[in-house]
């Protein structure tokens, strides 16, 4: 995506981009009025907006599907479970299951409040079950993470530039925005990698024009090839977080103390840094009470 934008940057003219018409997409009114609810009402972010709004269409579109001609005004209370049922039969995770079930919560509400329909029907909606900290971080063994920055030649700008910031990564545990605001002033250094470039910024994108990053994508996609070329097999969720995930999981296997992880990821609450002392199982049993009335 980010080579199209680019693209559609530099020539604009080669790109045409077709705005469905009423006809071609008769839900788009109403969809119209559900993100101007979201902005003005709810208060949404453009980004947030876009996850509620592909809910409300991909519910307007079952409804579509399986009730044709059916105006939005005779929407039942068993069409919506069987809507929800649907979407969430699709959701492989507790967290899409709730992202799933919220869009259509706040869709329905909106019907309702729109005076679209006569119930709020967002009230039977079922709410998912989601337990804090059920899952254990993503984590690479800490073995890998130096075999992979050991494998990055230095002998480029762009090779610098990415052992710099895997090693950054995976040794202070920053965040992916933290590392793209380091600016040269934070830097006390002798000698550079970069292009001279007038930006403030210390590690840019190679790709033209050279310029600070924008965003996070390209430095999960550093991350994720170095790694790769490192020999490390990664699973489906692979970015810069991953080599703060690794580094956390590696502090506490060493038993430092988690008030000190977690000043050092910069947790705002220590229940958030709570989330790796699930991987110290070694250190869990030692604190494990026996079992009331000895083994069966």
């Amino acid at each position: 995506m980010s080579a199209l934008g680019h693209a559609r940057r530099v020539a604009p003219e080669r790109f045409i981009i077709s705005v469905p018409s009423e006809e071609d997409d008769p839900d788009a009114p109403l969809l119209a009025s559900f993100s101007d609810y979201l902005r003005r009402v709810r208060g949404l972010e453009p980004k947030s907006r876009e996850g509620v709004l592909l809910g409300g269409r991909r519910f307007l579109d079952w409804c579509r599907h399986h009730h044709p001609g059916q105006d939005i005004e005779a929407l039942t209370a068993k069409q919506v479970l069987a809507a929800v049922e649907y979407r969430l039969s699709l959701s492989t995770t507790s967290g899409s299951r709730t992202a799933a079930t919220s869009h259509i919560r706040t869709f329905l509400r909106f019907l309702y409040w729109a005076g679209r329909h006569h119930q709020d029907l967002a009230r039977i909606v079922p709410r998912t079950p989601s337990w804090r900290l059920a899952h254990l971080p993503p984590r690479l063994a800490w073995d890998d993470v130096r075999h992979a920055i050991d494998a990055i030649g230095a002998t480029t700008p762009v090779g610098i530039r990415d052992r710099a910031v895997l090693l950054l990564l995976a040794t202070t545990g920053i965040r992916n925005g933290e590392l793209r605001a380091i600016r040269l002033r934070d830097i006390d250094w002798r000698t550079r990698a970069r292009p001279r470039v007038d930006s403030p910024y210390l590690f840019l994108s190679f790709t033209r024009p050279v310029g600070p990053f924008k965003c996070a994508a390209p430095v999960s996609r550093i991350v994720r090839k170095r790694l790769r070329h490192g020999g490390v097999e990664l699973g489906r969720v692979a970015g810069a977080h991953l080599l703060r995930h690794s580094l956390a999981t590696q502090l506490v296997g060493q038993r430092r103390p988690i008030n000190e992880v977690a000043d050092l990821l910069g947790h705002r609450s220590i229940n958030t840094t709570a989330l790796y002392v699930k991987v110290a199982a070694s250190q869990l049993a030692e604190v494990a009470l026996p079992f009331p009335g000895g083994v069966a």
